[in-house]
């Protein structure tokens, strides 16, 4: 078996301490060994010294592949969602922390494997983000330009989501590149969208402090996302202002409707998705809207 570096010893280390206290000073660890890069270093030594192969790539889950048949390249970038990493970056998540999407698809079957290799990138990522902005701005500028590039390239077209399983403000890196098409999905009521950067808002509950949010965002012409229970999928979507959201993840592209309507993934806490009223069913999926339209 071949031997973890001290970056993914240390994430490991945090993925298994089980006391708040413990992760802190594993943190700290961290934060200690990144500050001490040099500033100057290249993007293929960073990589080299976090042991990591990318820190965004190309159609690298089954949702953003599906782009291709629509000639897309999609560079996503995952991290360690909500406060996993120690440190929040879902600031507005509520109901979807416990049935993320962060626990499907690869990661739900490396954890049912007892293996937590992309839990790891993922934390090392998102540390890099939160302790050495410098150099994570500068590897991810990197990855957009070689991308975009390459996609130039091949013929096809290109965009970008910089938060797959994160809600953070990447706004100074999508004003960098004008001419890339930016997407994302987001709970976050301030954050605006761009000519180049479009918005698509997430439900996440019933909370009545939510509710001038999701207002706010179909005033400022937005969609809401809303995740629902697969056996009752073709009943919402024949509900009026309905759209599907799983063909592809290519929001920009979306047409008419006001609710976009995506199948629900098992993640190993569906169950407790369905409890809290984030991910719908047929009934609470017209309550929502009732609730909504007022």
């Amino acid at each position: 078996m071949k031997k973890l570096n001290a970056y993914k010893t240390l994430a490991v280390e945090f993925l298994n301490a089980l006391l708040p206290v413990e992760k802190l000073k594993i943190r700290l660890r961290v934060q200690d060994k990144l500050e001490q890069i040099d500033s100057d270093l290249s993007y293929g030594k960073l990589l080299s010294e976090l042991g990591l192969s990318y820190i965004a790539s190309c159609d690298s889950s089954s949702k953003l592949v599906k782009g291709k048949k629509f000639e897309f390249a999609t560079l996503g970038l995952y991290l360690s969602p909500a406060s996993k990493s120690g440190r929040n970056v879902c600031t507005f998540a509520g109901a979807c922390k416990a049935p993320c999407l962060d626990q499907s698809g690869r990661v739900l079957m490396e954890n049912r494997g007892g293996k937590s290799t992309i839990q790891v990138a993922r934390l090392l990522k998102t540390w890099l983000h939160e302790f050495r902005i410098d150099l994570f701005t500068m590897a991810i500028c990197h990855e957009i330009r070689k991308s975009a590039k390459l996609a130039k390239k091949k013929g096809i077209k290109f965009c970008v989501r910089l938060n797959c399983t994160s809600d953070l403000d990447f706004s100074d890196i999508i004003a960098s590149f004008p001419s890339v098409q930016f997407y994302d999905y987001s709970k976050d009521p301030n954050r605006l969208s761009a000519d180049h950067y479009h918005l698509t808002y997430s439900w996440d509950s019933f909370s009545k402090g939510r509710l001038p949010f999701y207002r706010q965002a179909l005033a400022r012409g937005q969609k809401i996302a809303f995740p629902v229970v697969k056996a009752d999928l073709d009943r919402i979507l024949a509900l009026p202002s309905t759209l599907e959201m799983d063909s592809s993840d290519l929001r920009f592209l979306d047409g008419e409707g006001n609710y976009g309507i995506l199948a629900i993934k098992e993640t190993g806490n569906t169950a407790q998705g369905i409890k809290d009223g984030f991910m719908l069913d047929y009934e609470s999926f017209k309550k929502a809207i009732d609730w909504i339209e007022g």
